[in-house]
């Protein structure tokens, strides 16, 4: 008997085995760890026993692909299929369907590097969506000085961030969410936040830099770059819902 939710965990094992995936199944504290392959990449699913989902690995296609494959399991419309075009064509839609109130300039950015990438211009999809990942963490960062509570910590907060390089701005962004009093308690944004966060701002900055400053001919992989045009999906999501849960209950330092 499995350590996770055996209703759940026959769910992802029948569809890691119908679209013919290589995993290892393992029993962990509390759930069930399948530990998925494709090439290089790994990744891992965590089915818990309360019947949660936790999709865990670096930014890869694959693991996009374990984050679709959750989304679905939790909407009961079962596995997902490889992305494709059809599905890229919707990317856009997808976000303002999550988001609706996302930014504007986010959105223009988003759109112009799936542009980019089906022109094949990998590049370009690189340089443009971390230009839209630049915006939205601005946003939030704002969002996160507007809601502090004290006015002296506010002011010192934006004395720190005011005239800065966006990396230096998000460095005391995140030393200074790490000793927040009031951070949200849902679990989905409590759990492995600030991870989700650093991994994909950190990706998106350092491949739009490697494109913007031309030292090198950039490494770039047209896969990654698509598995990271559908995580900006679920990172932008989960901006928005820390900045509405700064702006509703305010931020305590």
């Amino acid at each position: 008997m499995s350590n996770g939710d055996e209703k759940v965990c026959g769910t992802v094992r029948d569809a890691l085995t119908a679209h013919k995936m290589d995993f290892q199944e393992a029993d962990i504290q509390h759930a069930t760890k399948f530990t998925v392959k494709s090439g290089a990449q790994s990744a891992s699913i965590n089915v818990y026993n309360s019947g949660k989902l936790h999709v865990e690995g670096k930014i890869s296609e694959l693991k996009t692909w374990l984050d679709h494959l959750k989304e679905s399991i939790e909407k009961g419309t079962g596995g997902p299929v490889a992305l494709l075009p059809a599905e890229i064509e919707k990317f856009p839609q997808t976000l303002r369907e999550r988001v609706p109130d996302c930014d504007d300039v986010v959105l223009w950015f988003f759109q112009e590097s799936l542009r980019c990438y089906k022109a094949d211009s990998v590049a370009g999809a690189a340089f443009m969506l971390g230009a839209a990942s630049e915006k939205a963490i601005l946003l939030l960062i704002d969002a996160y000085a507007t809601a502090i509570v004290d006015e002296g910590h506010r002011n010192s907060f934006l004395s720190r961030v005011n005239n800065r390089m966006i990396s230096k701005k998000y460095d005391e962004f995140k030393a200074s969410y790490a000793g927040c009093k009031s951070k949200p308690t849902d679990q989905l944004l409590a759990q492995d936040l600030t991870q989700l966060l650093d991994g994909a701002f950190n990706f998106y900055r350092h491949t739009r830099n490697a494109v913007g400053h031309p030292q090198i001919v950039p490494d770039l992989e047209k896969g990654v770059i698509l598995a990271n045009l559908g995580q900006f999906i679920i990172y932008i999501d989960r901006i928005y819902m820390l900045m509405r849960h700064f702006q509703k209950n305010g931020v305590v330092v």
